[in-house]
């Protein structure tokens, strides 16, 4: 029997360099990581840290499309994890908003992702 979908929304195969931090003092987690996967409503994240679900992160994420065609964006998302794996784990975004960035630390080539 094939498993039925769970996820509403599409899910785009970007890889974009990430920064996070726990919301929790009592936690304590920071890092880096890259994005999997991208859709409106979560992210899957490939990082070295081994987080528990329900751990509320806050992150920085470089966006590779530039605001009028000149400045550079980050999504700056508070979530929360939902799913973990193998030096990977799932966020589900809590809320977000574009900041504009002062530069990113290695650009992305947004065409270089294949069409789901």
């Amino acid at each position: 029997m094939l498993e039925r979908e769970r996820r509403s929304r599409r899910r785009y195969p970007l890889q974009l360099n990430l920064r996070y931090k726990s919301i929790s003092s009592r936690i304590g987690i920071s890092g880096t990581g890259r994005t999997l996967n991208v859709s409106s409503g979560g992210l899957l994240i490939a990082a070295s840290h081994d987080l528990m679900e329900g751990v509320r992160l806050n992150l920085t994420v470089e966006w590779p499309w530039l605001l009028d065609q000149s400045t550079p964006l980050q999504l700056v998302a508070e979530s929360r994890v939902v799913r973990t794996g193998d030096s990977q784990f799932a966020v589900e975004l809590v809320r977000y908003q574009f900041r504009t960035s002062k530069r990113q630390s290695h650009p992305v080539d947004p065409l270089v992702w294949a069409m789901a």
